[in-house]
């Protein structure tokens, strides 16, 4: 389900697949520097996605060591708008919750006023994979940065901290703040189960019961391409590499509605 709610995410930005951006170069220096910044106070990592170029910039603090990250590789260029390095250490239900967020948050800020946008933020608390197999409790907020174009969004900066184990006990760990207002907007909770679609989940199940491409097609009226593609954007929702990995995720966020099927 993670790498579907991935694929809306990436639907927004789909029209934006070419390498030249349409950031003023001011504008992305002046970010690029406030990334670098928030990396070395917070000593956590700091990824600027120019939504435009299908392009990032990160850059490390201290915990890098944490997530055997090169101690010399401060900053690192990534020919997407994914930071797979540390995604992939996330635990699966959590990667899917901040991904089901971040959808909610880029559905509310595209529905405001233009000058109100820039006003909020969405935080969750992830679980990652650490040195030695350790779990750390990290701090994920996201901000759609103003560029003083009328496009949007044009640049998303996604900040990490280490989080005080005290943490762990938070209850409201997945939330929309409107820094202005001190409004709290918590995550929808239908949102992950909508997120696949009905489609999806009967291909899901097919798979799960070791069907194949072609027999899936058939059972379910479809042309082969038409599966396939839904296999392409199942992975991606789920943010998983196979199908394997996705029926996994599927069976832990929808076990009470496969065991009705």
């Amino acid at each position: 389900m993670e790498k579907d709610l991935k694929k809306n995410l990436s639907k927004s930005f789909a029209e934006r697949v070419l390498r030249n951006s349409n950031v003023d170069l001011s504008v992305l220096k002046k970010y690029k520097s406030y990334a670098k910044v928030f990396a070395e106070i917070h000593n956590g990592i700091a990824v600027l996605s120019d939504l435009t170029a299908n392009w990032s910039y990160t850059y490390f603090g201290a915990i890098a060591e944490k997530l055997h990250v090169p101690s010399n590789e401060k900053k690192l260029e990534i020919n997407s708008i994914w930071e797979d390095f540390l995604l992939e250490r996330v635990y699966p239900d959590d990667l899917v919750v901040k991904h089901a967020l971040e959808l909610q948050f880029l559905d509310l800020v595209k529905n405001v006023d233009v000058e109100d946008r820039f006003h909020y933020q969405a935080n969750s608390i992830l679980r990652v994979e650490g040195k030695d197999g350790q779990t750390i409790l990290m701090s994920h907020q996201i901000f759609y940065l103003d560029t003083g174009c009328r496009e949007f969004p044009q640049l998303a900066l996604c900040c990490y901290s280490i989080m005080p184990e005290t943490e762990r006990s938070v209850n409201i760990r997945n939330y929309i703040f409107n820094q202005i207002s001190g409004t709290v907007y918590p995550l929808y909770e239908g949102g992950l189960k909508t997120s696949l679609s009905r489609r999806e989940k009967e291909i899901l199940n097919c798979i799960k019961a070791g069907m194949i491409s072609k027999s899936i097609a058939v059972k379910l009226g479809l042309s082969i391409n038409t599966v396939n593609r839904h296999r392409q954007n199942i992975l991606q929702k789920l943010r998983v590499r196979n199908s394997h990995e996705a029926v996994s995720v599927f069976n832990r966020l929808f076990q009470e509605e496969n065991e009705a099927i």
